[in-house]
């Protein structure tokens, strides 16, 4: 059944008021859309704007195949998920389903696997589907997470969990503890395909990784040598290719840094005492000396109680200061089972962002910094056709982001 959206098209040729900007290749449809109200980054603003093929037009071009009447309804840029996880390619269907769903239309996903990323290829790359970056085999020491989390997929039925049971390393996950271990894995991860978008390395109490690594009870509990990093990030930079560093710890966080990692994976917090959890002016400025980006993922937990006790005790803490220096914060949620959309609840719950700031941060430089060479996250002329129409407005209210009534990608609707 058709959406009440795709039936407000309607066909026809519409006289030119004015000379026109652009004239369409005779295969490009040219939609306009009428009387809506179109986020410029501030504030909506009353406009037409057209689609002429998979590009946005503010002027009229010289001809107009059919009409969309927005009715004052609400447009934005689709948005973005800077930490994801695509565990289960067998189910990639309902995971794209799930983030279109929520406009979720740009994902960078921190780490999976190559063969992971090739089975869900068709889903993903659906013609309104996700666009998806990811890290491929992420990089840490043996027995350190992910690896516990990976060895669940050992369960599942049939080729998937067999290919777990034989081949996390290296296909999967990357276990490394000496320079001699990356150097025999280094040009098997960089001739993944497809080929790794970014590199992904795992700190996990990395101040105390000295005990931790002797200590079975420590399975899955903590990450990579610290001393690694910096060899790991040079050979990325070298391949050109940005390090995005998952860290738990205020110390994680800094050595992550100090190491030259670009992205920083999650906001430091959990459980306990919040002590070793919370950043200091230091920790902030250095950040923003390095031009270091943060995603929030303050919902990682699965726990809304927990996430708002964290807010209140640490995250809060951490996000004032990291945004007084000026550091780049992205939507990012770590729920493979969820999206973005419980991430901009919990942080508007915080009471520390305006409605148009989290939308600003969603729509625009999330998506943005995802993929930072591409025409996105502006509904301007000349950019990408792509963008959300919302029944009412987010900046009254930022839950009204989930009031989607109509997604349309690079020009193509769907209900």
């Amino acid at each position: 059944m058709k959406s009440p959206f795709v039936a407000l098209l309607i066909a026809g040729s519409l006289g030119c008021t004015k000379s026109p900007s652009v004239v369409p290749l005779p295969t490009e449809r040219v939609v306009e859309y009428r009387g809506g109200r179109w986020f410029d980054g501030t504030s909506f603003v009353e406009r037409s704007m057209y689609v002429v093929g998979a590009v946005l037009r503010e002027r009229r071009p010289s001809r107009v195949d059919s009409v969309v009447n927005l009715d004052g309804r609400f447009v934005v840029p689709p948005f973005g998920d800077a930490h994801q996880h695509l565990f289960d390619p067998s189910r990639a269907s309902a995971f794209v389903t799930r983030q279109v769903h929520d406009g979720i239309f740009y994902i960078k996903e921190q780490s999976s696997a190559p063969f992971a990323r090739r089975i869900a290829e068709g889903a993903l790359n659906a013609p309104v589907g996700v666009d998806l970056i990811s890290a491929n085999q992420g990089w840490t020491s043996t027995g350190g997470h992910p690896v516990e989390v990976v060895q669940r997929g050992a369960q599942m039925p049939g080729p998937a969990g067999a290919f777990v049971r034989d081949s996390l390393d290296p296909a999967i996950v990357m276990q490394v503890d000496s320079r001699a271990d990356v150097d025999r894995r280094w040009a098997y991860f960089l001739a993944g395909k497809p080929r790794p978008d970014f590199v992904k390395v795992f700190l996990l109490y990395s101040e105390y990784y000295a005990r931790l690594r002797a200590d079975p009870r420590a399975f899955g509990n903590r990450g990579m040598d610290p001393s690694l990093v910096p060899y790991i990030v040079s050979l990325a930079h070298t391949a050109g290719l940005r390090v995005s560093a998952h860290v738990y710890t205020a110390a994680d966080f800094r050595n992550a840094i100090e190491a030259g990692v670009d992205d920083i994976a999650h906001l430091p917090g959990g459980k306990g005492d919040s002590a070793p959890f919370l950043l200091t002016e230091a920790d902030a400025a250095l950040a923003a000396q390095h031009h270091v980006t943060v995603a929030t993922t303050v919902v990682q937990h699965g726990d809304s109680t927990l996430t708002d006790r964290l807010m209140r005790d640490q995250y809060a803490h951490n996000i004032k200061l990291l945004r007084s220096h000026g550091v780049l914060l992205l939507i990012g949620s770590d729920l493979a089972e969820g999206t973005a959309a419980t991430e901009i609840a919990a942080l508007s719950r915080s009471g520390l962002f305006t409605n148009a700031e989290l939308l600003r941060l969603w729509s625009v430089t999330t998506p943005q910094t995802i993929f930072p060479g591409r025409r996105i996250g502006r509904l301007a002329d000349g950019y990408e056709a792509s963008f959300l129409v919302l029944q009412d407005d987010p900046l009254t209210n930022i839950a009204n982001t989930r009031s989607i009534v109509a997604r349309v990608k690079r020009g193509v609707p769907s209900n």
